[in-house]
Order: structure tokens, then sequence, then C-alpha cells
């Protein structure tokens, strides 16, 4: 199992690759593998988006998104 650290350059390499989810606006947590993502976005396809990409990383237990869409 990956350290905590990797994990959360793991899920913020996944956001940045993904053209759905504009990374810089989202936050990345882990402990003990559960990522928490934080921030505003503006859409929920977005916030969704960025659970999927947290989900793909590999160790990833469980995600905690706390993303806010504003509208």
């Amino acid at each position: 199992m990956r350290s905590d650290s990797e994990i959360q350059r793991g899920v913020l390499q996944e956001l940045e690759w993904d053209s759905r989810v504009d990374h810089t606006d989202i936050g990345v947590t882990v402990r003990s593998g559960i990522v928490t993502l934080t921030g505003n976005v503006d859409n929920w396809a977005k916030r969704v988006a960025a659970k999927e990409a947290a989900h793909r990383v590999a160790d990833v237990l469980d995600v905690a998104n706390d993303i806010h869409v504003t509208s």
C-alpha cells in the first residue's frame, strides 16, 4: 500500500489529467487511504468527475466529496 502523500500526489495528477475538472479549484487531503476533496466548482458534473478521478487512483480506499457546487 502506498503512503498517504503518494496517494495525494496520484489524485492531484489524476485531477490534472481529467479535462472535465479544473484541478486548481480542488483541494486534496488523504488520511489512512481515505481521500477528502474540497473546494468549489460551478456544476454538479465537475463534482462527480473529481470524485471519479480520485477513485481511479490505486490504493484509495474511499472518497469524501466535500466539494461545493456554486452557481
